[in-house]
């Protein structure tokens, strides 16, 4: 596996796992990512945000205007909780086998 892609998947389980724990609008979530991820390019967080929500894994709702421009809120789905399920299974079954060899 490529590194790309591998850190594209560590990102769909990072972004998943942060919805997942309140609606959050799309800048909330860069930076919760980026903090996480030193040297993330901002776009590829809200790449990875546009493709879950086109998969169905998110959904979005217009907040309430707070003296600024209307902010885009996610929240995930019930499909989206269940890949989140399985993407933590999959990653946990990784870690296992990496340190079984080794690896931490």
């Amino acid at each position: 596996m490529e590194k790309g892609q591998m850190k594209k998947g560590l990102l769909e389980l990072c972004i998943l796992q942060t919805v997942s724990c309140g609606d959050l609008y799309g800048y909330e979530i860069m930076k919760k990512v980026t903090c996480a991820f030193a040297g993330l390019n901002e776009s590829t967080v809200y790449a990875v945000l546009r493709r879950l929500h086109s998969d169905g894994f998110t959904e979005s709702y217009t907040g309430e205007v707070s003296g600024g421009p209307k902010r885009k809120y996610y929240r995930i789905t019930e499909s989206g909780a269940a890949e989140l399920e399985r993407m933590k299974s999959e990653w946990h079954e990784i870690l296992a086998a990496m340190k079984s060899l080794g690896v931490e």
